[in-house]
């Protein structure tokens, strides 16, 4: 058998053959480095986070304060549903934040290190200066990567306005936006949950239209998201297929009761799953681990949360995420109620409000509220996954298959980009518009 050449370099790449050892020529050896790099940027970009999650743990232990890198901001409470699982829409719009006063918030240096902010409502197209908020955001949130907008998607023509006026703001800029429609069941079951008629080929037609711009907008990335109720738990599989043809992005979150934010306690017997409706759940959310590499992380830790009766991935609301309302108040979460309102925007800079006696008063009550124990919601998940990834990586290492497969989604599906990390890298496309 022949040895290898020993003046070859010892680090040089080398297949091992039947007849001896074959050198990799050195195009393919470049080859082979940057499908590598490819394959495995999404972790390293993601590396820090193991870092950032130390001193997450430090500062949660002793109730210290971090710079937010996610916000949840409520633009209005205006809302043109009529949800059985949720009463914003019985609020009337007051006092609510002026475009100069959120400008002044955005402008604010103790936020510069937001990376993903959430515009929500009621529902956000509702908003007249809905798009100047995003232009706000964008011209001075200097690390900003992702604007995530869900929405009932009953205003078709609405959403396509403001959604072009937004990517017109946002052109040139290293911003995502992501816009998903809200769906909780196939035809009459949608509008008996949300009690609009004509509303699911409203929320259809959001969808085209919205998936016809990001064809010719890479910017813009659209999906579906479906919240699990005592309604329609057992449509899950049929929503799940009936709209994954029209979108790769289909995700299903359990309902969350809420006093506060939601108002949907008195609902609680209508819309809260009881045990046969979890245990459908749990197993259909099992399948769903399979299927949905990109959620099964979170679909895990679902189940793991209703099995073993308390919370099972960290949650960085109060820490290093947060939540403005309407009004301006801020909260360390949107399900919590006035008890936890740290204060108000209009009082002072974010770095009081964030940082102050009240705050660090909250802190200690959030490590020991019941609500937060169980909590299922994925509100800040891409945050904890950016900012906090020990929970994250040690699924990953414990489901390798799982990993391999989201690796490859992520370099094959656009609507899994966010979770590649750093800036967005808009992909060339034969369909997208010349420079």
């Amino acid at each position: 058998m022949t040895e290898p050449d020993a003046s070859l370099p010892r680090h040089r790449p080398a297949f091992r053959t039947p007849s001896g050892y074959l050198e990799i020529p050195s195009g393919a050896r470049a080859a082979i480095v940057q499908k590598a790099r490819t394959l495995t940027s999404p972790v390293l970009s993601n590396l820090p986070g193991l870092v950032k999650g130390l001193g997450f743990r430090v500062a949660f232990a002793a109730a210290l304060p971090e710079r937010p890198t996610f916000m949840i901001m409520q633009t209005t409470v205006a809302c043109n549903s009529r949800c059985r699982m949720c009463s914003i829409w019985k609020m009337v719009p007051e006092n609510e934040l002026a475009l100069d006063e959120v400008v002044r918030v955005f402008k604010d240096p103790y936020l510069n290190k937001l990376r993903w902010l959430n515009l929500t409502g009621g529902e956000p197209f509702m908003r007249q200066n809905f798009a100047e908020i995003v232009k706000a955001a964008a011209d001075n949130l200097p690390n900003l990567e992702i604007i995530a907008i869900p929405s009932n998607g009953f205003m078709p023509d609405r959403v396509e306005k403001v959604t072009r006026q937004m990517l017109e703001y946002l052109k040139g800029k290293d911003i995502l936006l992501n816009v998903n429609i809200s769906i909780d069941g196939i035809g009459e079951k949608h509008e008996e949950i949300r009690r609009i008629p004509g509303g699911f080929e409203k929320c259809l037609e959001s969808l085209r239209r919205l998936q016809a711009i990001g064809k010719e907008n890479p910017q813009l990335e659209s999906g579906v998201e479906a919240i699990i109720t005592a309604l329609n738990v057992g449509e899950m599989r049929k929503i799940y297929e009936g709209l994954k043809d029209k979108t790769d992005h289909v995700n299903l979150t359990p309902a969350i009761i809420s006093s506060y934010y939601l108002g949907n306690e008195q609902m609680a017997s209508d819309v809260k799953l009881k045990a046969p409706d979890i245990a459908e759940m749990l197993g259909f959310l099992k399948e769903m681990e399979e299927k949905e590499p990109a959620y099964a992380y979170y679909f895990n830790n679902v189940r793991s949360i209703y099995l073993h009766g308390h919370r099972t991935f960290p949650c960085l609301m109060g820490w290093k995420s947060m939540y403005m309302n309407a009004e301006g108040d801020v909260f360390p979460c949107h399900l919590l109620g006035p008890d936890y309102k740290m204060g108000n925007v209009r009082d002072g800079p974010m770095e009081d409000l964030w940082e102050g006696a009240k705050a660090k008063s909250v802190r200690q009550r959030l490590k020991h509220e019941e609500f937060c124990a169980v909590c299922t919601n994925n509100c800040d998940l891409l945050n904890n996954l950016k900012e906090e990834t020990w929970s994250f990586a040690s699924y990953m290492l414990q489901h390798p298959q799982t990993f391999s497969r989201l690796l490859k989604e992520i370099k094959e599906k656009d609507h899994l980009r966010k979770y590649a990390g750093g800036r967005l890298k808009v992909k060339a496309s034969k369909d997208a518009p010349p420079a």
